[in-house]
């Protein structure tokens, strides 16, 4: 009777591993998932409606997913709420809400880059390294064939143009793809740096970008799509929703690893931090005011940033204190600019300000908010 007994294609191959990692690597066990919230879970922005982001810019909605805009305000982008397959809540969803007439400088692509780190564990910059498995669902108006461009380092070197298949319109359905790696590889990052880029199309027309023979393969192309995949930035009304994304090693698609939402938020943090508080007039650090229309502040950080930060942008916030003579001074924060310091885990920052007298030089005070909702708040940005 145990002769006679079925185990299956990946039951034969769990029997047959000589080794524990052996074994792991057939059933894909322990953490997987290099793309963080591939579930769409975290928002800190709170963004949505048109995006106008240009050829040299990224805008991001949902954290950790952004793209490219050749020409603003074609697509609406949004977390949509309870609208995703069983298991997850949100998505992420572009609309084609102006639409446009292709012409060959246009290109639209969403996706996520992930950082050398993370990409390590696939071996790609060794002598061993291993395929790797994208799945997700996607639902769009538009049925037929779409692009998923796969680029590796920071630049646009080495490409991989993948395709999916949406075959109900309005739809939830679930896709898989395996890519092996490149046969040689010069651009790869393995530390702080983007190692590798997934970007989905949403409309490329862009001349010299579109490739009718580069499914399937790497090439040493700036890939994007091909003429005769699905484009919906000419479709006015389209729609296009994407919700859990996961890259993982290995051969096998494996069910989305549902990471805690706290998890989640400190992932998207070593990104991007935005703080705003819902009473005004709330700490965000701590400063000593050593000029008249200039402060030093230092900025303790909701979790230690990727890197030296690319960005801070900031929205109605004032130092409060600083007099000697028992008044709670307040003065209009007009610039900052700072580093990270202590692992990029503390913003140092400098203040710039309206002047406070001159007495009141080397004073105490306190960086807050200036009003009690979102308007009011501090962005960090230290994305790839």
């Amino acid at each position: 009777s145990e002769l006679g007994r079925k185990f299956g294609l990946k039951g034969s191959e769990l029997a047959a591993a000589e080794t524990v990692q052996e074994a792991r690597d057939v059933v894909s066990a322990g953490r997987k998932n290099m793309i963080i919230n591939g579930g769409m879970n975290v928002f800190q922005r709170n963004n949505g409606g048109l995006i106008t982001s240009s050829y040299s810019s990224i805008e991001y909605q949902v954290d950790r997913f952004g793209g490219q805009i050749q020409q603003g305000s074609v697509f609406t982008a949004e977390r949509s709420d309870n609208d995703a397959p069983p298991g997850f809540r949100y998505s992420l969803k572009y609309t084609t809400t102006n639409a446009v007439s292709p012409n060959a400088n246009h290109y639209f692509w969403v996706g996520q880059r992930i950082e050398g780190y993370n990409f390590q564990q696939c071996g790609w910059n060794t002598s061993t390294p291993k395929h790797i498995t994208i799945s997700f669902w996607v639902k769009s108006s538009e049925i037929g064939t779409w692009a998923l461009a796969i680029k590796t380092g920071t630049s646009a070197g080495t490409a991989y143009l993948a395709t999916y298949d949406i075959h109900v319109a309005n739809t939830w359905e679930y896709k898989t793809i395996t890519v092996p790696p490149p046969f040689t590889l010069t651009d790869l990052q393995y530390t702080t740096s983007s190692a590798i880029g997934f970007q989905f199309d949403l409309g490329t027309s862009r001349s010299g970008d579109l490739y009718a023979s580069a499914r399937n393969k790497w090439l040493n192309e700036n890939l994007y799509t091909d003429a005769d995949c699905v484009k919906i930035h000419g479709i006015a009304g389209a729609t296009w929703q994407l919700t859990g994304f996961q890259v993982e090693v290995g051969k096998n698609a494996t069910e989305f690893e549902h990471r805690s939402y706290g998890e989640e938020l400190a992932l998207c943090q070593r990104y991007y931090q935005k703080f705003y508080f819902t009473t005004s007039d709330y700490p965000f650090g701590y400063c000593y005011t050593y000029g008249q229309g200039n402060s030093a502040c230092a900025i303790p950080l909701a979790a230690p940033m990727r890197t030296s930060i690319s960005a801070i942008n900031f929205s109605a916030l004032r130092i409060r204190g600083y007099n000697q003579n028992g008044v709670n001074g307040s003065q209009n924060i007009t610039s900052i600019t700072g580093q990270t310091q202590e692992g990029h885990a503390l913003l140092q920052a400098d203040l710039g300000h309206s002047n406070v007298g001159a007495a009141n030089i080397g004073a105490a005070s306190v960086l807050t908010n200036g009003g009690s909702s979102s308007s009011s708040y501090l962005e960090i940005v230290a994305e790839l």
